[in-house]
């Protein structure tokens, strides 16, 4: 989903790998750029650098959000956060998350409960299934060069 305009200020906080952290402030006036905050609301959102790159709202190691180069590795952890799954990350190389090639996207485990409904007057008899957490493991080669 593009995104070419930057919505009110938000605070907000994800769970990270067991983690809750909070994000930083972005101002509705900032421009879009490789390394700039970027809403919590943005959180897997593509849009346009303004110098014309294509770059996504991911969480930063430093419990932020900001945007960042939409690379195939950028890319692919969006889409699985979107999908609702908490994204664990293993990674070979000190480079840049622009630089990150994925080379395996692996263990996806959804945790689901049963659980029964009550009879009455106006609910359906039988067992509703509730997801209680997704969670995948995604490999990176961020060797530079």
């Amino acid at each position: 989903m593009q995104r070419h305009i930057r919505p009110a200020v938000l605070s907000a906080g994800i769970l990270v790998a067991g983690m809750l952290i909070a994000a930083p402030h972005a101002s509705a006036d900032d421009p879009i750029t490789v390394g700039s905050n970027c809403p919590s609301a943005e959180l897997g959102n593509s849009a346009t650098a303004v110098d014309g790159s294509a770059v996504r709202c991911l969480a930063t190691e430093q419990g932020g959000f900001s945007w960042t180069s939409d690379t195939g590795a950028a890319g692919t952890i969006a889409e699985l956060q979107k999908q609702g799954f908490t994204v664990t990350i293993d990674r070979v190389g000190g480079g840049a998350l622009s630089d990150c090639k994925v080379t395996g996207v692996r263990n996806p485990v959804t945790v689901t409960q049963d659980t029964s409904n009550p009879p009455g007057p106006h609910t359906v008899g039988g067992v509703t299934t509730i997801t209680i957490s997704k969670t995948i493991s995604v490999s990176l080669d961020c060797n530079q060069g």
